[in-house]
């Protein structure tokens, strides 16, 4: 199967294939999307519409070499829920890379997501 994340606000399918660890690249932002000097939080829905439990998901500035930690915790998103992401760790830059896990051992992947243009929308995963 192959699981791809729909960024509502940019209007594009970032796609990426189930087990592997390509990633993939989201469109190149604009100058002005990618400042964001003084955001304290960036809140969006994730919405899960796969078959899947949504098990982990990370959230990174996408200047880092490293995951930050699981921003669900001890939670995950079931199939077919939707749940509340909030980045509130004084966003200095929009850029982050995003992975999610599922619990069919199937990650998606995505490089270079401008958080600031998902701020309030819902971004979905789907089969």
């Amino acid at each position: 199967m192959i699981k791809q994340l729909v960024l509502a606000a940019a209007a594009a399918a970032l796609l990426a294939a189930c087990g592997s660890s390509e990633d993939t690249a989201a469109p190149a932002p604009d100058a002005e999307a990618t400042e964001a000097a003084g955001v304290a939080e960036v809140k969006f829905n994730l919405e899960n519409a796969t078959s899947y439990t949504l098990t982990h998901l990370y959230l990174s500035p996408a200047a880092s070499d490293d995951w930050d930690n699981d921003i669900l915790g001890e939670e995950t998103v079931a199939a077919g829920e939707t749940a509340e992401v909030s980045i509130d760790d004084g966003v200095e830059s929009c850029m982050y890379d995003l992975r999610a896990d599922f619990d069919d051992g199937d990650a998606i992947d995505v490089r270079g997501v401008d958080v600031c243009k998902i701020e309030g929308t819902t971004v979905t995963i789907s089969e």
